[in-house]
């Protein structure tokens, strides 16, 4: 029996561990003292992570719907064979954010130059690619600009919008242990989260509100001449700040002017600050995120020790997806698709050309009834995709990839299984870009292959062979490719633990926080759109995350200790719960576990009372997926719940 080192693949923390294996089995988890991030901490899920590895629950075999149990090479022969019969167009690749940087990439080398498609990408990408997006054109890095190692460097910590402690609880450690060191901790939320309670500064604001709120610091921060102003796009963003309706921010947003004054005149005098808001499925809007950014920016807090404008994935490998290029219009690295250089480099990598205009995302294509999609891919990905439920059962032709069974293979015409994560080598990305080598720790329980040689077998069957012999031959062609990778290696980092991109062949330590050539303000571009009450549905349900069932995913299915506390949350609540405050419980006239129902404009569903002082009055809160009623619900406000951390939707609340 030996101990080996690793990292944890829950969420985009990316700490390290240690797993106990024997044999092809493991038994046990233990945290790693000297990892950078965690420190010797693991949180409740990477505690029992090798619940799942240990799971009874995996894919053992290939399988064909109208076949049965089949070879490798049967299986891949029919997925090929159906591939084949449609046009690129028809076809569409879903990456999983869990998945390894060299089977991401893979199967998007695949997607585009062996089925000749753009049609790739991930779920639960909304929020990131938002945050993504912003801090590309604000400074030419697209991911966090600051580091995890630095959070007690800094003098002023800001979340936004997010239960940090709940959802990425390593990192909400570390903002507490500066916070208790003498950071300012300040939290800016419409709900009394964990991470608020723990501040030394609550900011509580209307639902839906962050976008003004943040505006209102950059104003005052601006007027008081305390601001940065000479990045570029500055009297373009002064012009924007004189709309920021600041006579009327208590109105808007429940604010203070004092507090809005506070907040600025501290991180304005700081000497480091960093900002930390949610991504992923819950993450916040492109305008919200370029608000926090551009005042982060006026307060000069970019491009310094303790400084950084961070958003956190909460999946373990989602900022190394988009850095795979598993997007529509996106190459490796952030590169375009629409660049003819960057194109043209690959081309001549890969000895073929690759399809020029975009593509479509899955969601897009799954969520349109009239799209031509036809045949589709799916990558060992949660349960979220069935709510396209009836659109999978209409396609010509599904296949899945993946480790575990669950609710997404049972549509699959094709299921073709992969080696877990321990039972192969590969590299994941966490949140703060650091590249980690997860090696592998014992052979295959069962007579399955790694994603990237079973991509590799799928595009030799296809006639275009990719020829990896090793998954280091996979990193060493991302590499090649990639200039933010271009320093990185299997070899480098067995040496190490990780490596933050940019990692060039100059700079093989990597980059610990983001120091940009140039820095420019991101405008935003709609106008505020705050939802409001009305007499007929006079609350606004926030939507969120659950304490111990923060998505609803293959690995919390099948991790024993976290669904026995989700269990536990039904046993008290078994309709799943909205949670109200209590003078709100007193008008409606119900108690605490009292059935209710909630009615919006367009659905409405039965759940039970949660009567909670961290709800404020005039709001409710229901977490995600937490019971089948509350997820149907949700899904008829799908184009809301994607607004992640600013969704709202007005309601009435009934006892029933």
């Amino acid at each position: 029996m030996s101990y080996m080192p690793g990292v944890c693949t829950f969420c985009g923390t990316g700490c390290g561990h240690y797993l106990k294996v024997s044999g092809t089995s493991v038994q046990g988890v233990f945290p790693s003292r000297v990892h950078p991030v965690s420190k010797g901490r693991l949180c409740v899920r990477g505690w029992n992570i090798h619940e799942l590895l240990g799971t009874h629950e995996r894919i053992t075999r290939p399988y064909v719907r109208d076949s049965g149990e089949v070879t490798y090479r049967d299986a891949i022969a029919t997925l090929v064979s159906a591939l084949s019969s449609y046009k690129p167009e028809e076809i569409a690749f879903l990456a999983s954010p869990r998945s390894s940087n060299e089977d991401n990439y893979a199967l998007m080398k695949l997607a585009r130059l062996v089925f000749k498609t753009n049609n790739i990408s991930i779920q639960a990408e909304s929020g990131h690619r938002n945050s993504l997006d912003v801090l590309y054109k604000g400074t030419g890095f697209a991911g966090m600009l600051g580091s995890l190692e630095d959070i007690r460097k800094a003098e002023v910590l800001i979340v936004a919008g997010m239960d940090i402690t709940t959802q990425n609880p390593i990192i909400g450690s570390e903002l507490h242990y500066a916070a208790r060191s003498g950071s300012l901790l300040i939290t800016i939320d419409s709900r009394m989260t964990k991470i608020a309670k723990l501040s030394k500064k609550f900011i509580n604001i209307k639902p839906g509100t962050m976008r003004q709120v943040f505006d209102a610091i950059a104003y005052y921060m601006d007027t008081q001449q305390w601001g940065n102003t000479k990045s570029a796009h500055y009297e373009e963003y002064k012009k924007y700040l004189a709309t920021v309706p600041f006579d009327a921010i208590e109105k808007e947003t429940g604010v203070l002017q004092s507090e809005i004054a506070f907040v600025a005149e501290r991180l304005a005098k700081a000497k480091s600050a960093a900002v930390f808001f949610t991504s992923g499925i819950s993450g916040l809007s492109h305008d919200t995120v370029a608000s926090i950014f551009n005042l982060f920016v006026l307060a000069d807090k970019i491009g310094k020790e303790g400084c950084g404008v961070n958003p956190i994935a909460g999946i373990n490998n989602l900022q190394g997806s988009f850095d795979m290029g598993c997007a529509p219009d996106l190459l490796t690295g952030f590169q375009s698709i629409d660049d003819a250089v960057v194109r043209k480099k690959f081309e001549k990598k890969w000895k073929d050309q690759l399809p020029a205009s975009k593509g479509k995302t899955v969601e897009e294509l799954l969520s349109n009834n009239s799209s031509p999609l036809k045949a589709l891919v799916i990558v060992d990905h949660d349960d979220g995709i069935v709510r396209f439920s009836e659109r999978l059962k209409s396609l010509p032709f599904v296949a899945y990839i993946g480790s575990f069974t669950n609710k997404v293979a049972v549509y699959a015409h094709v299921v073709l299984p992969v080696t877990t994560y321990i039972e192969t080598d590969g590299t994941f990305t966490n949140a703060e870009r650091r590249v980690q080598l997860s090696s592998q720790k014992c052979n295959p329980a069962f007579d399955v292959l790694p994603m990237w040689k079973l991509i590799d077998a799928i595009a030799e069957a296809m006639g275009k062979p990719f020829n990896y012999e090793h998954a280091s031959d996979v990193m060493d062609e991302i590499a090649s490719l990639t200039p933010a990778y271009e320093g990185i290696s299997h070899k480098l980092l067995s040496k190490k633990h990780g490596v933050q991109w940019p990692c060039t062949k100059d700079n093989p330590g990597g980059t610990k926080y983001c120091v940009p050539h140039n820095v420019a303000f991101v405008l935003p571009q709609k106008p505020y759109a705050a939802v409001q009450v009305t007499q007929e549905y006079p609350y606004l349900l926030m939507v969120g995350k659950a304490q111990h069932y923060w998505h609803q995913n293959n690995i919390m299915h099948k991790t024993f200790i976290p669904l026995r506390e989700y269990n536990a949350t039904l046993l008290l609540y078994p309709d799943g719960y909205v949670a109200i405050a209590p003078e709100d419980a007193k008008k409606i006239g119900v108690r605490d576990r009292w059935p209710v129902k909630v009615v919006a404009q367009k659905a409405e569903m039965k759940a039970m009372v949660m009567i909670s002082d961290d709800v404020a009055p005039g709001t409710a809160y229901v977490p995600y997926f937490i019971r089948e009623g509350i997820a149907s619900f949700l899904l008829a406000y799908s184009d809301i719940v994607s607004q992640g951390e600013e969704a709202t939707i007005p309601v009435r609340i009934e006892k029933v």
